[in-house]
Parts: C-alpha cells; structure tokens; sequence
C-alpha cells in the first residue's frame, strides 16, 4: 500500500518494509504503524536499532517489553547490503515472526529488498499529484481547516509537491484561523511563500508565454520581498538548464525527476514549458545566462544589471507558443 493511504495506529503484519526512500514518507509510515502504541507507553515497546544490525534486531524482537504489550523493533538507516548468513536470519525470522512483536524495516538503500516477499510492504515514494493533495486534504480536516481545490493547488504549487513542508503549512494556516475556518487562495498567498523551484518556475512559465506584463509583475514581487537579483539569476539558469535537459532527453518522468534532483512533478509542469522552445533556442538561452553568470561573479556586471540582460535575452528569442 502506499504511505498516503496509511491510517495511524494500523497493524499490517508482523514484518513491515518501508521502501520508497522519502524521507517525510518514511517518517509518516513508521509514525503511523508505531501509532497502535500508547504515547505513554513507547518508550517500553518501541526499540530503533540505528543501522539496522540484523543480530541486534533479532534479539531485540525476542527480548518482551517491559510493559508486557506488543513490542516495535524498527531498523532505520542501514546502507550495507546484507551478508548471506543475515540475508539467511531475516528470512527465517519472517516465516516464524515472534507472536508479540512487530518489525518494521525503513528501507531507505533497498538493502532489505531479497525480503519483499515476506512483508506487508508500503510505498513510501513520493505520490501521484492528485493522492498527495487528498492526503493533504486529510491532514487540513484534521485541523479544521476547509480548503478548495485552487487554494490546495497553489499550495501543493508554492511547496513543490513537499507533502511536509505543505503539512507545516497548513498547521501554520490553521493557527492563523485559530482551528477552524477556510482557506482560500489569497490566504495561501498571505501565508506561504514559495519556494525557490516555484519562483523560478512562474517566472520562466511568463517569460516562455512572452508575458511581459505577468514577467514584470513576478519581478516586481520578488524584488518586494527582499530575494536578491542573484538568487533570481542563478534560480532561472537552473531552470532553463532543466528545460533543455527535458527538450533533449527521452527518458520518463521518474527518471528525468532522479536525474534533475526533483520530483516527478516537477518534471510534470516543467515539460509543456519545454516545448515552447526549441532544444537550439534553449541552449542559446542556458549557453547566455552561463555568461551572464560568470560576468557576474567575476565583477564585470551588477547582479540587477545582469538579470535584466537575462531577462531581454530571454524575451528576445523566437519561441513556439
């Protein structure tokens, strides 16, 4: 099953794998599993073996809580593939599980991967655009806070697919609504401010749909709230080099995702953007901000006079609206 579909306090069985490696999935999954235990009581029936030594994992899962209730033995941060003797121990462990204990194995490596047949597994990769906004939908109910569909995109927009960073969001909205209220999107607006992906991402959409207005306005707004003309810089060459990369290269969300060092949703809104360009137009447009980033960076041109050239240059070339 998938992490965002995971309820606190549900028992799957008595060998979990985590897999998936995100970090905020990760951590959402294991709190949830370890949910079945009394807060009050975790410190007796929850044992986290760092490094996830199989010897000491066993013994702990054989070792009863001091309080006398189920037991949660979870191996975290284990990067050393498995040897054939502890390959050899899990497996037998597996087909005999202790009857009151639980093991949850967070896979960040895939070292545990020879084990997924015998574990309940939950995918703790980053999800589809629509299951994250539901499961962030969840979190604001849970908080009292009622939230549209255009105010959760720009959220889900602002924090770039991060469903941790959007859950401390909506806490943060829900303060502000003292627990109960609506959230619309001049609220999210308000409140939450995007990050440097996002930025970067509204600004190269305008400058690709030749919006000098929407351009300008997003500069103007940037400028306002104290991001420097270097930081924008820097943060479009990024982006133009993601675009080329996507024009020229054939490989699937997933990959382009791992490879560029976001999320597959990123990719996602970035490729329409792509395609307004051609892959000669946006290497012209990546080869120029290189240039106008050393000049820059060596003192031949001021950072503000630097991002208007970028700006000019980009508005200047033919593009495929």
């Amino acid at each position: 099953m998938k992490a965002c579909d995971l309820k606190k306090g549900t028992f799957l069985a008595p060998v979990c794998l985590l897999t998936g490696g995100d970090l905020y999935w990760t951590s959402y999954a294991l709190s949830a599993l370890i949910a079945a235990v009394p807060e009050e009581e975790r410190d007796l029936r929850v044992e986290t073996i760092e490094g996830g030594a199989v010897d000491e994992l066993i013994f702990a899962l054989k070792t009863p809580s001091l309080s006398g209730g189920s037991k949660y033995v979870v191996a975290r941060g284990r990067t050393v593939k498995l040897s054939l003797a502890e390959e050899k121990a899990l497996k037998n462990y597996c087909v005999s599980p202790a009857e009151d204990a639980v093991l949850v194995l967070c896979d960040e490596k895939g070292v545990f991967s020879c084990l997924k047949e015998y574990c309940a597994i939950v995918d703790c990769a980053a999800p589809e655009t629509q299951d994250g906004k539901d499961f962030l939908y969840e979190r604001a109910r849970e908080s009292g806070v009622r939230i549209g569909a255009p105010a959760m995109a720009l959220l889900y927009d602002y924090c770039n697919a991060d469903a941790g960073r959007a859950s401390r969001e909506l806490e943060k909205i829900a303060a502000y609504l003292g627990g109960a209220g609506e959230a619309d999107a001049a609220l999210v607006r308000e409140l939450v401010a995007p990050d440097e992906r996002a930025k970067a991402y509204e600004l190269t959409n305008a400058l690709s749909s030749g919006n000098k207005a929407a351009a300008a306005q997003y500069l103007s707004k940037l400028s306002a709230s104290g991001v420097q003309s270097s930081a924008v810089l820097r943060s479009l060459a990024s982006a133009y080099r993601g675009l080329l990369f996507l024009r020229i290269s054939t490989i699937d969300d997933f990959e382009a995702a791992k490879a560029l060092g976001v999320k597959p949703y990123a990719v996602k809104k970035m490729r329409p953007v792509a395609k307004r360009y051609s892959a000669v137009t946006l290497k012209g447009i990546c080869d120029k901000l290189n240039d106008l980033e050393y000049h820059f960076k060596s003192g031949r041109l001021s950072a503000d006079s630097a991002l208007d050239l970028a700006i000019c240059r980009i508005m200047g070339v033919r593009i495929n609206v």
